[in-house]
C-alpha cells in the first residue's frame, strides 16, 4: 500500500508553537490577575496574624507568592 505523507511546513509549525506561547502567557497573567484578586479580598477579611497560615493551609501559597500576585493584580488588574 502506497501512504501518501504529508509534510508540514517548518514555518508553519514554529508559527504554531509562536502562537501557543502567546496564548498561554496572556492566560497565565489573566489567571494571575484573577488569583491576585482573590488573595487581596481574602486578605481584607481574614484576621491580623492569620494571613501566612491561612495561605499555607488553605492555598499552599508562600507569603511571597501572594505577594507577587497581589502585586500583579494591582498593577494590571
Amino acid at each position: 500500500m502506497n501512504e501518501l505523507v504529508n509534510t508540514r511546513d517548518i514555518e508553519v509549525i514554529a508559527a504554531e508553537i509562536n502562537n501557543i506561547k502567546e496564548q498561554t502567557r496572556i492566560m497565565v497573567l489573566n489567571n494571575s490577575i484573577e488569583i491576585g484578586r482573590r488573595l487581596v479580598e481574602a486578605k481584607s477579611i481574614i484576621q491580623h496574624g492569620q494571613w501566612g497560615r491561612w495561605l499555607e493551609e488553605s492555598v499552599n501559597y508562600s507569603q511571597r507568592t501572594a505577594n507577587n500576585l497581589m502585586r500583579i493584580f494591582e498593577e494590571y488588574g
